[in-house]
């Protein structure tokens, strides 16, 4: 059994969040006094990873709301930081970082969010790391691998981590594979027959707890971002990171619906490649990263940041819902599975989701997923004649919609 709570939220007033969770806690039964005991040990290396995918508004997007519909609100982030800190009574280490999008500024991020300033507020050392080894410093050369920065990233190093035969992936001719640059060699020597390999953030993966704060978001390429897709931010080789097949169906491709969408997009200004339910590929590469993240012992929790969510064209320009929610876990895939289930999707209709689901992975099922919700146990938390959050979503991903 895997428990989940969900619990209200009016704003991101840090004594707000702080209660929203202490009620998520008595949901998950957890003690009062220092509750994220049950998770973490003093002297515990502790990664926290919110959700830091942008720095600013990308001028492609057609309207531009509050940043905090795209990005973990920092309040999320110090109120979950003060009862880690909590747990690990004067003894161990939190260190708060994201591989966000390879445009993001991370100066521009800190300064935005001053998140910062918390890193002298507690009795253990904190320290905030952009974990990215390559930068794009002017959105026109993105994709462009040669045209990209370089600077330290993770401190720590890196991990590689070969699923093998257990990658989604495996089977699957790599000739059409793309990451996130135009240079496709190291992408498809990455996922060539038994070597499937994806480089992890050693800070980050080998970290005795891994806490996750993601936004609660659509996403045109998958149909929600939350904890499994928010691991892209856990990889240093982003072109490892397979997001589409180049071409369309009938070329064995999967980065535009048809030949006619793909000829279109060649000469669009702004392009969605990718960006549709047929895409086959981006939801095995979200699946391999679960996969890879599991491979090495670790304990997890997730609070997800729906106090303001984003729906429509998410991740990089969603618009923002007032969802007033904050949904908490100890189990990664648990908890997304019941928060797209709140936003009004069926995970079943998610394809990443959908095959652990069907895996029977870590035991979990719709079944044995018990959400607590304002305090109460929701009973037939998952039918479809149950009513939660409506989230808008593009019109190719409205058969997820219940």
């Amino acid at each position: 059994m895997q428990k989940v709570a969900i619990e209200h939220a009016d704003n991101y007033r840090v004594d707000i969040v702080r209660e929203a969770l202490q009620k998520c806690f008595s949901d998950l039964g957890y003690s009062k006094e220092n509750p994220l005991g049950r998770v973490i040990h003093p002297g515990d290396k502790v990664f926290i990873k919110p959700n830091w995918v942008a720095s600013r508004w990308r001028e492609s997007c057609p309207h531009k709301d509050t940043l905090y519909c795209v990005i973990t609100h920092p309040h999320v982030i110090e109120a979950v930081t003060d009862f880690v800190a909590e747990a690990l009574n004067g003894k161990g280490e939190i260190i708060i970082g994201d591989n966000p999008s390879i445009d993001a500024d991370f100066k521009e991020l800190m300064e935005f969010t001053e998140i910062e300033k918390i890193k002298g507020k507690y009795d253990v050392p904190v320290q905030i790391i952009d974990l990215r080894p390559l930068i794009c410093d002017d959105l026109k050369n993105y994709g462009k691998k040669n045209l990209m920065v370089q600077q330290a990233g993770d401190p720590a190093g890196k991990v590689e981590v070969n699923l093998g035969k257990d990658s989604l992936l495996y089977g699957i001719d790599p000739t059409r594979f793309r990451g996130v640059f135009d240079e496709r060699e190291d992408t498809i020597a990455s996922h060539t027959g038994e070597t499937q390999l994806y480089t992890y953030a050693r800070s980050l993966y080998n970290a005795d707890v891994y806490i996750s704060i993601p936004k609660l978001k659509t996403h045109q390429k998958v149909g929600a971002t939350l904890n499994l897709k928010g691991l892209v931010g856990s990889i240093s080789n982003k072109n490892q990171l397979v997001h589409w097949q180049v071409g369309y169906p009938e070329i064995h491709g999967d980065e535009y619906p048809s030949k006619e969408a793909y000829e279109a997009g060649q000469k669009a200004k702004v392009k969605h490649r990718g960006a549709w339910p047929g895409n086959d590929t981006i939801w095995r590469m979200v699946g391999d990263l679960y996969q890879g993240m599991k491979k090495k012992d670790r304990r997890y929790f997730t609070v997800i940041d729906g106090i303001v969510a984003g729906e429509g064209q998410g991740p990089f320009c969603p618009t923002s819902k007032n969802a007033n929610t904050i949904i908490a876990g100890e189990n990664l895939l648990a908890t997304d599975v019941a928060a797209v289930r709140y936003m009004g999707f069926n995970p079943e209709k998610i394809s990443y989701l959908k095959y652990f689901l069907d895996k029977k992975y870590e035991g979990i099922t719709l079944e044995n997923i018990y959400v607590y919700e304002n305090g109460k146990l929701v009973k037939d938390y998952f039918s479809n004649e149950s009513r939660y959050s409506d989230f808008y979503v593009i019109d190719s991903w409205k058969e997820i919609k219940v």
